[in-house]
């Protein structure tokens, strides 16, 4: 019994060694096997075969591969519309990389048995060699936003109108928007699937989901209440600042404010500089009015700051200005300036709010329409409250020395500076309810500024210019202007006749005071006269500005 065990161990030992040695013989009848030069069967890159080819031919095989793959044609479907684009547009890459030289030595490392146990594992196909394919995201996102988006139908807003003396809701309407995060995926996973390896186009349907309006027509009839308004004069013939209250107050016009929102006048009138539409004019800088781009829209953004206290929204920055203005009363403004000065105004309604300008033969005007909330029989007013008054001070003088001492202008009229608040005053029914401090304001105060001349008085004529001297033209005094060079002393002649004398004398003397009188009158009516003249034109338009 023992002895058929033994036997019939060694009769499957001889038959598993058999079996190896045929495998093994097999293996070394096959044409790669062992050979340095040819990639073993059943070995794969990505989904080609590359079993018995060489390594040259593997890599062309695979080049080939990544080229065709890169210009695979891709329908995307939005709507009724199709876009066509390639696989590398919507963003696939592959990873160029030496892939047949990885194949080759498969089955060509350690000893016999290990060879053996790979060429064991490329035949039954576990031995593919993955291409290094991905989506590059930025590109794929660019494809769907600048290839699929241009086929978004924007949803139409309901827009406020005057109609008839009447505030007027027109129609809105749904819009289609590509989803572009969704569609990505779609169009990521499709180029990555197996499917995408053998085909010769690719459909992928986009995304896209139905918008509505923010602004119904259902919520904008129900936004036609007046809640606030307000209005300040202009002089129209301050041509280039009237242009600028125009052009800020019809770039403000037409604004919605949603519940929640916060609107920005600097952003809305957008930067004042020529190219935006803005002219030089009158503003105040460092406690003087100069000139700069785009001034005068401060009397924009102050009368809004009234209708919106009017309304009743809540305001989130103001300020003052550096010295006071003369279209509201003080602590009633808010100056704009850079980007750090600016009128902020939230809608803290539940209703959409509209904003309605017009700048228009000196008036300048706001209104503020939305949904009233407010009790029955509740009224609100200010009051302006000075605190404090601070004077100018004495005045400040520069001289001019190219003036004449007679001349004198006031170049900027004198600024009186306040410390003041604003009280809101709420009254139902009217009896008085709340008084409420709404801001503090402090307005700097400025001298007068005059310009005065210096210039040396003119010089008397000399002696010589006398009609009545006698004495020879020779011997007359050199010119107070030019000092004469030393000379030797004459030696004593004979004086001329009388008669000669007394008519060259006189020739000589009438023509120099005739030239004298000539440049005096010039020099006192014509140039002051001229200069003052245009110092108060100035003086008084920047005065009209300024206020």
């Amino acid at each position: 019994m023992r002895k058929n065990k033994v036997l019939t161990a060694f009769f499957v030992i001889g038959c598993i060694a058999v079996v190896g040695i045929a495998g093994i013989v097999t293996l070394f009848a096959k044409d790669n096997f062992g050979n340095k030069n040819l990639i073993c069967d059943g070995i794969s890159i990505g989904s080609l075969d590359v079993g018995g080819l060489t390594q040259e031919q593997a890599q062309k095989k695979v080049d080939d591969y990544i080229a065709k793959r890169r210009q695979q044609k891709l329908v995307v479907t939005v709507q009724e519309n199709q876009i066509e684009a390639t696989a590398a547009e919507a963003g696939l890459e592959i990873a160029e990389g030496d892939y047949a030289a990885e194949a080759l030595q498969i089955g060509k490392k350690g000893n016999l048995w290990e060879k053996f146990q790979e060429i064991r594992k490329a035949e039954a196909g576990k031995r593919d060699i993955a291409l290094e394919t991905k989506v590059n995201e930025d590109t794929l996102k660019n494809f769907v936003e600048t290839k699929c988006s241009v086929y978004d139908i924007k949803a139409k807003d309901s827009r406020l109108k005057f109609k008839n003396g009447a505030l007027k809701a027109t129609k809105s309407k749904e819009g289609l928007e590509v989803q572009t995060d969704t569609t990505m995926e779609a169009i990521q996973k499709t180029l990555l699937s197996k499917k995408a390896e053998n085909a010769d186009a690719l459909d992928v349907t986009a995304d896209v989901e139905v918008t509505e309006p923010k602004f119904t027509r259902e919520e904008a009839s129900q936004c036609t209440d007046l809640l606030g308004k307000y209005s300040t004069t202009y002089a129209t013939y301050q041509v280039e600042r009237s242009s600028n209250v125009a052009t800020a107050a019809g770039r403000i016009n037409g604004t919605v404010i949603y519940p929640g929102k916060t609107f920005s006048t600097i952003k809305v009138i957008k930067d004042r500089t020529e190219e935006n539409g803005y002219k030089a004019a009158p503003e105040y800088s460092s406690g003087k009015v100069v000139s700069g781009i785009g001034g005068g829209v401060c009397q924009v953004s102050t009368t809004l700051y009234n209708a919106v206290l009017n309304a009743e929204l809540k305001v989130v920055e103001r300020s003052p200005h550096s010295m006071v203005v003369g279209y509201v009363p003080v602590s009633r403004d808010a100056a704009i300036s850079g980007d750090y000065k600016d009128f902020k105004f939230k809608n803290n309604t539940d209703y959409p709010v509209y904003i309605m300008g017009n700048a228009s033969g000196g008036i300048l005007s706001f209104r503020v329409y939305g949904h009233e909330t407010r009790e029955a029989g509740r009224e609100i007013s200010f009051e302006s409250e000075v605190t404090d008054t601070i004077e100018p001070g004495e005045e400040v003088v520069t001289e001019d020395p190219t003036l004449p001492a007679s001349y004198r202008s006031v170049t900027q009229s004198a600024h009186v500076g306040y410390k003041a608040k604003l009280w809101k005053i709420v009254k139902v029914n009217g009896v008085q309810t709340e008084k409420v401090q709404v801001n503090t304001s402090a307005y700097n105060a400025s001298p007068q500024y005059v310009t005065v001349g210096k210039q040396p008085a003119t010089a008397a004529p000399s002696a010589s210019a006398s009609a009545g001297s006698k004495k020879p033209a020779g011997t007359a005094a050199p010119s107070a202007t030019k000092k004469p060079s030393t000379t030797v002393r004459p030696s004593r002649t004979k004086a001329p006749s009388a008669a000669k004398k007394s008519s060259a004398t006189k020739s000589n003397t009438a023509k120099k005071s005739t030239t004298s009188v000539s440049g005096s009158k010039t020099t006192s009516e014509s140039t002051p006269n001229n200069t003052k003249s245009s110092t108060k034109k100035t003086t008084n338009t920047g005065s009209r500005k300024a206020s």
